[in-house]
């Protein structure tokens, strides 16, 4: 029923957004931008995209890979198959999904998989973080932030001080910081937060308290990785070289639209897109993704006509959807997944008590050899 829910609320928050966004939309305007179009460079568009399918695979191998070694095909095929996920279902179910494919394919336990999974998104906070930088110390607007009332077809235009656009920005970026930190001093301390964890839970209920430390004693055996500077660092150049495709998206597709922006504007696009699909929604991140495209735009870009930034946030979503929906389509096929299956059952099983018998330190027990082994669990 929770399931359910979730699914209910994403969807109609997707559908809210789409409404605010678009109820009077001027559709003729929007097809006008759309054939004006500048084609060379939406096809440009395409290179850093798949590119960012590559840099996301790196980064993951080098956390994995200093843990449980593991082949490039294989973190490929849960990687996709999870961004497939995140794509077409709700409530981001890719995360859970991408760690069982992962589990399938090499037979390394579930709750391991699932912390490489969480690590993954760590290190992927420090691209997040150079972006949102850029955006906060490029962006530095005098005057107020002014959303027109066309925008979202309000009595009125919508005005943020200047101040409030700093203060969040700033809030965002500590926060995201705070929660890097947070993870290392997991590692660091291990025995002393997960004691902390047992007592102040066990306080309340001993079923809790066993919970808390069995997720913190996977999540921190992920953090291995911490063990090998080389592998973090590259980790982060990976992460950050991941971050940087969305933003050479971004640029191509103003281009193609004839937008004259700032340098910057990518930047606060996607630090303001980030922000607005890191609450699980409808899928595809439908309403989510084109929101805020369109504020970005109507902050950034003096008189730029709202269907044509209409335009430009539809495109956007669109044309990141089929590379997405072929490779990881692909990698369902060539492995013999169900992704409505994937998604039913990794939800199950990150949500479950998994530590009922005891389990080995990450490194202390050999693993067979890559490929040797098939994903025989049933799917």
């Amino acid at each position: 029923m929770k399931k359910h829910l979730q699914t209910i609320i994403g969807i109609f928050i997707g559908l809210i957004l789409l409404w605010v966004l678009f109820r009077d939309t001027n559709w003729t305007e929007v097809g006008a931008a759309i054939k004006n179009i500048h084609w060379g460079w939406l096809a440009l568009a395409h290179i850093p995209l798949v590119m960012s399918f590559v840099t996301r695979v790196i980064r993951w191998k080098y956390i994995v890979n200093s843990v449980t070694p593991t082949s490039i095909r294989n973190l490929a095929s849960a990687t996709q198959i999870g961004f497939l996920a995140n794509f077409t279902l709700p409530a981001r179910a890719g995360e859970a999904v991408r760690a069982l494919v992962l589990t399938r394919l090499t037979g390394i336990p579930f709750s391991k998989t699932f912390a490489y999974v969480a690590l993954d998104r760590v290190t992927d906070l420090f691209g997040l973080i150079a972006v949102m930088l850029v955006a906060i110390f490029a962006f530095q607007p005098d005057t107020a932030v002014v959303i027109p009332a066309a925008t979202f077809s309000t009595p009125q235009d919508i005005t943020f001080p200047p101040e409030l656009y700093k203060t969040g920005a700033y809030g965002i970026g500590l926060f995201l910081l705070a929660i890097i930190g947070s993870f290392v001093m997991l590692y660091i301390k291990k025995t002393f937060f997960i004691s902390l964890v047992e007592k102040v839970a066990g306080k309340f209920s001993k079923k809790l308290a066993d919970l808390g430390v069995t997720i913190l004693t996977h999540f921190a055996e992920g953090l291995e990785v911490f063990k090998s500077p080389r592998d973090m660092f590259l980790a982060i150049f990976f992460s950050l070289c991941t971050w940087t495709m969305p933003i050479l998206i971004f640029w191509a597709t103003l281009e193609a639209f004839h937008i004259d922006a700032p340098w910057y504007t990518p930047f606060v696009m996607q630090s303001i897109l980030s922000v607005f699909i890191a609450v699980p929604g409808a899928p595809g991140f439908v309403g989510q993704y084109h929101v805020p495209i369109v504020i970005t735009l109507v902050m950034i870009v003096s008189g730029i006509n709202i269907d044509q930034a209409k335009a430009y946030a539809i495109v956007n979503h669109i044309i990141q959807l089929p590379p997405i929906l072929i490779v990881g389509v692909y990698f369902l096929i060539t492995d013999d997944f169900s992704i409505t299956a994937l998604a039913s059952e990794g939800k199950e099983l990150s949500h479950e008590d998994v530590d009922d018998t005891p389990h080995e330190e990450v490194g202390d027990t050999p693993h067979e050899e890559v490929g040797d082994t098939p994903h025989d669990i049933e799917k």
